[in-house]
């Protein structure tokens, strides 16, 4: 018998990766997540290997405990088109998400019946071809980009946005449009 190594693609590959805790993986993992978030491929022992498309990447980040975390380095922080803070659940959130997990039910368990597809991976490409075509006027571009220069010029800011700040307020201004029910975007889009 000849033993060869066969390469076997991980987690990696899928629409939606949920990186949780993403502040808690080491920078070579960060590193690795950069260039799947960026050129939107793996690397392996030289050999680029695509990734599905859609790629999407939703990470959670834990920035009340430091001890075990690791900075995420700005280069990474720019490949996410939204950062949205989430707070605590209401109090009856709180219990009934506390009785749903622990009733008859140990850590171990996962029940995931309940999960239904809502969404192919074709019909998210459609729609991100939808909102790329989402008119933007000159006027909303050029404030879009004003808004991000003048983080750059704020008191009080270590480091304002880069170029990628416009380009993200843009395609978010398109999606809320396009879920709007709007062919176009408006100064409204962008400040929302």
């Amino acid at each position: 018998a000849t033993a060869r190594f066969v390469t076997r693609q991980g987690p990696v590959f899928t629409h939606l990766l949920l990186a949780d805790e993403i502040n808690r993986a080491p920078a070579k993992t960060q590193s690795a997540l950069l260039e799947a978030m960026q050129e939107k491929q793996v690397t392996l022992e030289g050999k680029a290997s695509a990734l599905p498309r859609p790629f999407m990447v939703l990470a959670t980040q834990n920035p009340i405990e430091q001890e075990g975390t690791y900075p995420l380095p700005e280069a990474q922080l720019d490949r996410f088109l939204l950062k949205i803070r989430i707070d605590y659940p209401s109090e009856a959130e709180e219990v009934a998400l506390t009785r749903q997990v622990t009733q008859a039910k140990t850590g171990a368990d996962l029940d995931v019946e309940a999960v239904a597809t809502l969404i192919q991976p074709a019909t998210v490409v459609g729609l991100q071809q939808w909102a790329a075509h989402v008119t933007v006027d000159e006027r909303v571009v050029a404030y879009a980009v004003a808004i991000v220069r003048a983080t750059r010029e704020t008191p009080g800011l270590a480091s304002g946005a880069g170029s990628r700040g416009p380009i993200a307020l843009v395609r978010a201004a398109r999606a809320r449009a396009l879920i709007a029910g709007r062919a176009f975007a408006t100064p409204d889009d962008i400040k929302a």
